[in-house]
């Protein structure tokens, strides 16, 4: 069961990753297509300039963005962000718990531990979503302390994801070489 949840995760996040990509956010301009505010140090469209509060508030500012931002906040973030993180963070989390509980030497660790840095990434980019949407949308100000936790959310997620995907590559590696080398068995 938890290889076909596996699976179907895994198919629902590449393909939610592929529709982000090429369907929707074209639509908005390359500095929604490139997710800049979640990625990015700069502005597509004003590089080389690093992004700050004073680009952002610019990018913000300018009339021929109107679409740009709207586009980003919906669909982009909301509702097929939150669709991927969540899928994505399912996935990291049940691969994890699936791989660790084939090795009889790590039955002993709680489940619960598997799934920090996914949880982690979940909440730290759902987070990060909601300022996003509270800056773009005008219900929360632009100020450097808002700025600063965006920036701070971003890092988080960063860190988080690529520990749950550095977990998940870990115990792949460690079941293949288990698989490949098994424990000989004592007479």
């Amino acid at each position: 069961m938890k290889m076909k949840s596996v699976l179907g995760l895994f198919v629902i996040t590449i393909g939610l990753t592929l529709i982000l990509k090429y369907v929707i956010t074209p639509k908005y301009g390359e500095d929604v297509s490139g997710r800049f505010i979640e990625r990015m140090n700069y502005i597509p469209s004003q590089k080389p300039r690093l992004l700050s509060r004073e680009t952002l508030s610019q990018w913000l500012s300018e009339p021929g963005n109107h679409d740009a931002i709207a586009g980003y906040v919906f669909p982009t973030l909301i509702p097929l962000d939150i669709a991927f993180l969540v899928s994505l963070g399912l996935l990291l989390g049940l691969s994890s718990l699936a791989l660790a509980g084939s090795f009889p030497f790590l039955s002993n660790v709680p489940a619960w531990v598997w799934w920090l840095f996914p949880v982690g990434y979940m909440v730290s980019d759902l987070a990060e979503d909601a300022v996003v949407v509270a800056i773009f949308k005008l219900f929360t100000p632009l100020t450097d302390a808002t700025f600063g936790v965006l920036k701070t959310l971003t890092a988080i997620k960063l860190a988080s994801v690529s520990a749950a995907i550095g977990q998940v590559g870990f115990l792949s590696v460690l079941y293949v070489v288990l698989w490949l080398f098994p424990a000989s068995k004592s007479i």
